[in-house]
């Protein structure tokens, strides 16, 4: 066998996966790379973390496509590994393996309360609102809530107050689903805060992302002057959005507030359902470092979400140490490597994480010569005993298609759960 035949297995079909898949076919077109998820359809976090309403974004997908048409690419949709075939075996059946699984659990607060209803991490959150098929069922109420608190300094904290926020015109041209719209559209939002650990200094927020807060059709965004006060912010451009928000006049309904120096301490319920935060003040000391403060305040909140980060999940019997699986450089062991989020934990952007995979896949034509391995040949076997829940690129295509074709006239598309692909 010839290095033209490398057989190489991605589990994994989101943006890493394709990006490493797209480098190897580029650079050895012969080389046959199957890329494996457990659910039928392609793109992980662009379909289900990315946030509904920035469509733009998620265009990307139209570009990751090219991975899965050029040369001997194929995907199998529906295909859990560690329930339908063993990690063991596909190494056993291919050159080399790489985990593009992402990093889909959520980190916890590690506090009283947080298994309140009416409590959510970020990954369930989003997946909720984005049809995921693990969270499409949560049991969220939103008829009654008029405070949310949502706690981390990330985007994807600003992706769930904006969504919270946006008006049902707002939201027209996203792919954000009926039930959903009708939730968010029954909620009496009052006060919607983001409540970040550190100093505003210490915020991940993007500029763009922050900048889209002020302009929401009815929602005003405020963040205190006393915040402001002595942070050394670097980016000018962010500087300046925190400025506005600053001296902004508190108009608008809901009121997004973002808050600082406060670290949750305790979730408060009544009859298991959350009614409150209670939030310790934090101190920066003379080296630095921040400290609890004797203050403390309780925050009312009808629903909290917590967006403090993500980590990977075990895969079959591989298990990640501290939120992600060890390697060095992409490599895990002999043959087996790993990328984006499942290697390095929830770090960089989608664009940030392309010339890493593409590093990884340089690595594996630069160490892995093939073998006599039957590669393909053992997964088609696996998929025929699956045959029923097995996806394969043309098949997302039809799924693809008919989303868009059902969807209502101010939605891009409607995502249709696995239980009801197979009847397309």
């Amino acid at each position: 066998m010839t290095a033209a035949s490398l057989s190489v297995a991605i589990i994994g079909a989101g943006p890493a996966g394709a990006y490493v898949a797209e480098r190897l076919v580029r650079k050895n077109p012969a080389a046959q790379i199957d890329v494996i998820d457990r659910l039928p359809t392609p793109f992980g976090l662009i379909r289900y973390g990315v946030a509904p309403d920035h469509q733009g974004t998620k265009n990307i997908e139209r570009v990751l496509s090219r991975a899965f048409t050029k040369g001997d690419v194929q995907f199998w949709g529906g295909l859990k590994v560690g329930a339908d075939l063993s990690l063991a075996d596909i190494q056993a059946n291919y050159d080399a393996v790489v985990l593009a699984v992402g990093a889909p659990q959520d980190r916890r607060l590690g506090i009283a309360g947080e298994d309140l209803a009416g409590v959510y991490g970020s990954a369930a959150f989003v997946g909720w609102y984005n049809r995921h098929p693990d969270h499409f069922d949560l049991p969220v109420d939103l008829s009654a809530a008029g405070n949310a608190i949502i706690i981390g300094a990330g985007n994807v904290a600003l992706d769930v107050a904006r969504v919270l926020a946006k008006t049902p015109a707002e939201l027209s041209g996203s792919d954000v689903p009926p039930d959903v719209s009708r939730q968010l559209q029954s909620a009496p939002w009052e006060r919607i805060r983001v409540v970040g650990r550190r100093g505003i200094e210490m915020a991940r927020f993007g500029v763009v992302e922050l900048d889209e807060m002020t302009r929401l059709a009815a929602a005003a965004a405020k963040v205190e002057a006393a915040d402001l006060e002595g942070a050394e912010i670097a980016d000018r451009a962010l500087a300046e959005v925190w400025a506005r928000m600053a001296t902004a006049a508190l108009t608008g309904r809901p009121v997004v507030r973002f808050q600082f120096c406060w670290r949750p301490e305790a979730i408060i319920g009544s009859a298991d359902r959350v009614t409150a935060v209670r939030f310790r003040r934090q101190q920066q000391g003379l080296d630095g470092a921040y400290f609890d403060a004797e203050e403390t305040v309780e925050q009312a909140a009808d629903l909290v979400v917590s967006c403090i980060g993500y980590a990977a999940e075990t895969c079959d019997q591989l298990h990640p140490a501290k939120g992600h699986f060890l390697n060095t450089d992409g490599r895990i062991s002999t043959a087996l490597y790993t990328v984006s989020w499942a290697a390095d934990g929830p770090t960089g952007t989608i664009a940030t994480n392309r010339p890493k995979s593409h590093a990884v896949a340089d690595r594996i034509l630069a160490e892995v010569t093939a073998g006599t391995r039957s590669g393909r040949a053992y997964l088609t076997k696996v998929a025929q005993q699956n045959r029923a829940s097995v996806t394969d690129f043309a098949g997302w295509q039809a799924i693809d298609a008919a989303e868009r074709a059902a969807a209502p006239a101010d939605r891009v598309r409607l995502k249709q759960l696995p239980n009801t692909i197979a009847s397309l």
